[in-house]
């Protein structure tokens, strides 16, 4: 029998969401509450994840790192500019995934099992049409499936700071995670693979951000404050075709010396489908210089009307994440999953090996 969600954790995750905060962040949101950043000081995509801006290219090569690399007693730095209005970037994550032995009454496929996969593979680029006003964005995911995730028009610098994108965009909605099968992504199927077409608009005038998203097929609404070391927020989405189905939720972060907490609550409904839930709560502590570590926590209850032990589902995560270079970056997680005993592939423990090149 699973175990109920420990009071004080899910107390815990509750309360940090409903006083705090993080703008959908970006791939690394614990970095940007860290720091006190909008996504878009980084990112050439307001809402998070893909190509870095220039100062985030030059964060990334100047602050990120726990050793830097040189050539000839020279920092190795790159420039993403191919000249004036080209511009590159790129990610790539590999992962290496053991599952251990859960043993139960019910079935004996139990056994040890080890697999490697491609996490990301992107490659981006970005036209400046028009310096500061007009460009043209793609990212491409080269492997292990070729697709577009993303190209889109985006004319920025209007008034209320704000701005548009007209094309193929990925959908924001709560704490862009890096990792989609968090439940606060997966379970609110909004990750990295949720991408349509469609318009943007989104408006950042001083600490406040409000971005709507509509496409052929969804809405949504992100709105937050974002102050140096706290933000409050929360987010709306709901079908405009097929299920009829809404999602909603507050998610947060803090900083407070090397801590940085992060968490989100999301509400999901569809249709005659029982009301789910999903819960984050993420505490990192920067141990040095480059060298993060972090613990999370989250909780997915899958029909609200059930008791948890009936269909409560936990993960406990315990990992370290060092950016070695400028360029590279690894994480060592272990992973605890809690589900009903009936369900071996739940309850296996995992041990996650992580790569990251990026630029």
């Amino acid at each position: 029998m699973t175990r109920k969600p420990f009071g004080i954790l899910l107390l815990f995750a509750s309360v940090t969401t409903l006083i705090l905060q993080s703008a959908d962040a970006t791939a690394e949101p614990y970095l940007a509450v860290r720091t006190g950043f909008k996504c878009s000081q980084c990112h050439v995509n307001q809402t998070g994840g893909g190509k870095r801006t220039d100062f985030g290219v030059n964060y990334s090569q100047t602050h990120l790192y726990m050793k830097l690399l040189q050539s000839e007693g020279e920092p190795v730095m790159f420039d993403p500019k191919l000249n004036r209005s080209v511009s590159v970037g790129a990610n790539f994550r590999a992962e290496n995934v053991s599952l251990f032995e859960f043993e139960n009454i019910f079935t004996e496929e139990n056994d040890f099992d080890n697999s490697s996969r491609i996490v990301e593979a992107n490659f981006y680029m970005q036209f400046d049409l028009v310096p500061d006003a007009l460009s043209v964005y793609l990212d491409q995911t080269m492997a292990e499936n070729s697709a577009n995730r993303e190209f889109f028009a985006l004319i920025q610098n209007l008034p209320l700071s704000s701005y548009l994108k007209l094309g193929r965009m990925l959908l924001p909605y709560g704490l862009r995670m890096r990792d989609d099968e968090a439940f606060i992504r997966n379970g609110t199927n909004y990750t990295y693979n949720s991408h349509d077409l469609g318009a943007e608009v989104g408006f950042e005038p001083g600490p406040y951000s409000l971005v709507a998203n509509v496409t052929q097929n969804k809405m949504s609404i992100v709105g937050s404050t974002v102050y140096r070391r706290l933000r409050v927020g929360g987010s709306f989405a709901t079908n405009l075709r097929g299920a009829d189905a809404q999602t909603f939720g507050v998610f947060g972060g803090a900083n407070v010396g090397r801590f940085t907490l992060l968490g989100e609550v999301d509400v999901i409904q569809q249709d005659e489908t029982p009301d789910r839930l999903a819960v984050l709560g993420e505490l990192n502590y920067l141990i040095t210089r480059g060298f993060n570590l972090k613990v999370t926590y989250e909780f997915f209850d899958r029909n609200r009307d059930v008791p948890n032990a009936r269909d409560g589902q936990e993960r406990f995560t315990f990992g370290i994440e060092p950016f070695i270079t400028q360029f590279m970056q690894v994480g060592v997680y272990y992973r605890m999953n809690r589900f009903v005993p009936q369900n071996v592939r739940l309850n296996r423990d995992q041990l996650l090996l992580q790569f990251h090149a990026f630029f």
